[in-house]
């Protein structure tokens, strides 16, 4: 794998406004069911996308019924206003799918891509591996319940993974982290199967905004909710972390955002330089694994909104708002 330089950010010199995530009055979305054999401690870190076909907002959560979050499945809630939502009574991927799936299935992402199917990244345990190799498995879908199985981003150790919802010129581009940083590749397969190449680092830890509270800048960084195409470039939201340990009570986990071009998405045009959700409610500060907003979605309505959804504490869904005019002269 080789970093060649990459394109350095613009910072930007007319930010004058604090641009903030407005979280619903309802949350959080969806909470662990003390009834469930499968969602009984943490119901967290969702993929959400709005389906095309029917307008239904369909989300894919990481569940766990054991407090070491391991052997998590993946349950399916429905909406129809991307607010409330149903939730199907059995997990739709299980852990044990296949072999590099035994010790459970984590953090989903998903995509609409031009073939039709709905791809969902997402990291997997094997029963052999070690507790911090994980992989990202692919897997796709037509309907949300029946799934196959595509393949690895890479094989090897890595997380955060997500591809651009099309092509961009003949390629596939995927943003993964490598640790540290955000990486981004591509591949002229567009099964989205393997053959990634031209690995680059994207965005550095160090770019990101540091602690408001003690200016410590993040320990890592990863790639958020899939990128969302806008008239000024690509939406990427980013999900930092100040400490590496989920024991260190000083750890939190934020999310801001970076716009990449639009036709070279390897070209970063702006970070923002502050966070947009940081850890203040309480199902965000207490929890399974206190201060932490982590997110893995977030959904253009169609509308004057983009609505994100993220992981409180590590044990409940909760989501909120990003209006589109606070991003203008950014992204509109």
């Amino acid at each position: 794998m080789v970093t060649p330089e990459i394109s350095r950010p613009k910072r930007s010199r007319t930010y004058t406004k604090r641009i903030q995530i407005k979280r619903f009055s309802h949350n959080p979305l969806i909470v662990p069911d003390p009834n469930s054999s499968w969602m009984k401690v943490a119901v967290f870190n969702c993929g959400v996308i709005k389906d095309d076909n029917d307008g239904l907002y369909k989300m894919l959560f990481r569940a766990t019924s054991r407090k070491d979050h391991q052997y998590s499945n993946i349950g399916l809630a429905l909406s129809e206003d991307g607010k409330n939502w149903s939730i199907h009574d059995e997990p739709v991927l299980r852990r044990g799918f296949n072999q590099y799936c035994a010790r459970g299935i984590e953090d989903p992402r998903i995509i609409q891509w031009v073939d039709g199917w709905y791809y969902v990244f997402a990291a997997v345990k094997s029963a052999t591996a070690e507790p911090d190799n994980v992989r990202v498995g692919i897997f796709r879908t037509k309907d949300f319940f029946e799934y196959e199985w595509v393949g690895f981003s890479f094989n090897r150790i890595d997380r955060n993974t997500v591809v651009f919802p099309e092509p961009i010129g003949n390629c596939a581009f995927l943003l993964h982290r490598t640790y540290p940083h955000i990486w981004i590749s591509r591949s002229e397969d567009l099964s989205l199967n393997n053959n990634w190449q031209d690995g680059q680092i994207l965005i550095k830890s160090e770019e990101l905004y540091p602690n408001p509270h003690n200016e410590v800048k993040p320990w890592k960084i990863g790639i958020a909710s899939p990128p969302i195409k806008t008239p000024k470039g690509w939406l990427v939201l980013i999900n930092t972390s100040n400490k590496e340990s989920r024991y260190d009570v000083e750890r939190v986990y934020s999310l801001g955002f970076a716009v990449l071009d639009l036709h070279d998405p390897t070209k970063v045009n702006y970070i923002h330089p502050e966070p947009i959700l940081w850890p203040a409610e309480e199902y965000e500060t207490i929890g399974c694994v206190p201060n932490v907003c982590f997110c893995c979605a977030a959904v253009d309505t169609g509308g004057d909104d983009i609505y994100v959804y993220y992981g409180g504490a590590d044990t409940v869904v909760a989501g909120g708002i990003l209006h589109k005019e606070e991003l203008e002269g950014i992204c509109y």
